[in-house]
């Protein structure tokens, strides 16, 4: 979210409805649905409530059972061309997306309701389908990382935003893989009843963190993993230790290289020289520091090699685009 909006004040239920498909993954649908429901009860049981704060659905090209890539199958309250007087509707992501983006009906409808909905938005790949509407044109979006590409192909002229859990463009949202779409539904209660009631909804529903939408959806940690080379193993040991020295000399003595042969292979495994890596890892450190409560910023500095404050501050700001005080007010 790039802006702080004070949460509104609701006197009646806020509609929420989900589109899917066949094939659609199932946990875009029920994750973030949980949470707008999970906040009516909170609200109701907490602040005593007395008109439910969300009411939420299930939608379909039919009323009825929808197969799932899972196996399981979910139950369509009814068609979505009935869906009317809907606040916030989400399209949901899955191996179907191909199939549904074919069906004309359903993109037509889709790209009407943008004018009609008070917010719009998209789970793992459903962005396909806001972009095969036409929607995204002009827009900030995110998806899976997986479909980046995909995604950028199907909308031309929207600029895809590679490392955001979710990303907010007027009334049109996006969010990365799955899970995410947690993430995104969080954020959303966040404005509609502020950020207090959203933390204790992720922590009824055991998340482990609400996450800001700028954190980056790909775990530089399960990347390292993926790697079964001595490069995995040194990315692993970095990112364990960010307050070492990462000097190239050092770093290549490590790999038992020469610093030039080093730096070049460093480049082609892991995308970019060893400054700017060490540079970014660092400043992701910072940045998980920050959401977990550390206040003193030399300290956080200190602990993630950065030679001062004053260091830290400048790769935060270019990396992140805001300074770490201004991160810890707004997330």
């Amino acid at each position: 979210m790039k802006k702080s909006i004070r949460p509104q004040i609701r006197s009646r239920t806020h509609r929420v409805a989900m589109l899917g498909f066949p094939q659609a993954q199932v946990l875009d649908i029920v994750g973030p649905l949980e949470v707008f429901s999970r906040t009516a009860r909170w609200l109701a049981e907490h602040r005593g409530a007395r008109t439910p704060a969300y009411a939420v659905e299930f939608v379909a090209a039919r009323a009825g059972p929808v197969a799932m890539s899972s196996g399981l199958q979910l139950i369509a309250s009814r068609r979505y061309q009935d869906v009317n007087g809907v606040d916030t509707l989400l399209v949901a992501g899955g191996l179907g997306w191909e199939a549904a983006i074919r069906d004309r009906k359903m993109m037509a409808w889709l790209a009407a309701q943008s004018g009609r909905v008070q917010r719009l938005g998209s789970i793992c790949n459903g962005a396909m389908l806001l972009a095969a509407a036409g929607l995204l044109n002009g827009r900030t979006a995110t998806t899976h990382w997986a479909y980046l590409d995909r995604l950028a192909k199907l909308a031309p002229r929207a600029r895809v935003e590679r490392d955001a859990l979710y990303v907010c463009a007027g009334n049109i949202y996006t969010s990365a893989g799955v899970t995410a779409g947690m993430d995104l539904a969080l954020a959303l209660v966040e404005l509609d009843h502020g950020k207090a009631v959203a933390l204790a909804v992720a922590q009824e529903l055991v998340l482990f963190l609400k996450r800001p939408g700028g954190q980056s959806q790909f775990s530089r940690h399960l990347q390292a993993q993926r790697r079964d080379d001595l490069f995995g193993e040194l990315e692993l040991w970095m990112l364990e230790h960010p307050a070492e020295d990462f000097a190239v000399e050092k770093l290549a003595r490590r790999m038992s290289m020469s610093p030039r042969h080093f730096a070049r292979l460093f480049a082609e495994r892991l995308g970019g020289s060893p400054g700017a890596y060490a540079r970014r890892l660092r400043v992701e450190h910072a940045r998980r520091r920050i959401e977990e409560g550390a206040t003193r910023l030399k300290q956080v500095a200190r602990e993630c090699g950065f030679a001062d404050e004053q260091a830290l501050r400048r790769a935060f700001q270019a990396i992140v685009g805001i300074t770490p005080a201004e991160y810890r007010q707004r997330f």
